[in-house]
């Protein structure tokens, strides 16, 4: 991914930050899906041109796409319990909310390292963000006493940038399959529980045209069965356990 691109990216992602967000201060909360469900709960900032979701599966909790104004939509107790974030695009809309995940998880007691996965150009647009907040991540832990530790301000990177196909996220019953395209938009197969709900970003069909089992699909385009945004919460695993 070029640098001036990456530049763009960050100008827009600062700017995003310094308006604060739109929208109700309206928390989504995970904290009443249990440890055996497979939920999807939508984001009240989620659109077409940036979609976004929380899935909630084996007690995990996983935010796919940040768009801006997260950190309104979203209290700082469930950003803080994230165990990762995958974005659909290195897009601004799709990456504006990053560094307000990023931030506001940390300040309200993340423990370690966000780990973020996504197409190709994201460890470049990873170690960008890192750099740009060094400073005031110091300022902060020694001004604010943030939860989180020091080293917890900080953003990895999943494993399988660049792949066209790849497992991204694995926790023996919780899988998440990223599939990217060549114009650098990705889209997930995300497999608990023997249920599948495939997440895929306006102006791509990998997810669904290589997808051969049966699904819970967000999309977009007349033949979508769920289209973006989702409006309400989905179960596809709840009230028995989710193993085989």
């Amino acid at each position: 991914m070029p640098r001036a691109s990456v530049l763009v990216i960050l100008v827009s992602m600062f700017l995003a930050a310094c308006s604060g967000g739109q929208g109700a201060d309206i928390a989504v909360s995970p904290d009443n899906v249990r440890s055996a469900d497979f939920a999807l709960l939508p984001c009240t900032v989620s659109s077409e041109d940036a979609p976004c979701l929380l899935v909630v599966a084996g007690g995990k909790r996983v935010l796919f796409g940040t768009p801006s104004g997260l950190r309104k939509a979203m209290d700082g107790k469930t950003l803080a319990s994230l165990d990762a974030v995958l974005l659909f695009s290195l897009q601004a809309a799709d990456l504006e909310g990053l560094d307000e995940v990023r931030n506001a998880g940390w300040t309200a007691g993340r423990e370690t390292p966000l780990a973020v996965g996504g197409p190709s150009g994201l460890r470049d647009v990873v170690a960008a963000l890192n750099k740009a907040y060094e400073l005031s991540d110091a300022q902060i832990f020694v001004e604010a006493s943030p939860k989180g530790g020091f080293g917890a301000a900080l953003l990895g990177v999943l494993p399988g940038e660049g792949d066209a196909k790849t497992e991204v996220f694995n926790t023996g019953d919780l899988v998440v399959t990223k599939l990217e395209a060549a114009d650098g938009r990705a889209g997930y197969w995300v497999d608990y529980g023997r249920q599948r709900a495939v997440l895929q970003p306006c102006n791509m069909d990998l997810a669904t045209r290589f997808n051969e089992i049966d699904a819970f699909t967000l999309a977009c385009g007349e033949e979508a069965a769920n289209t973006w945004p989702l409006q309400n919460a989905q179960y596809l695993v709840q009230g028995a356990s989710a193993e085989p």
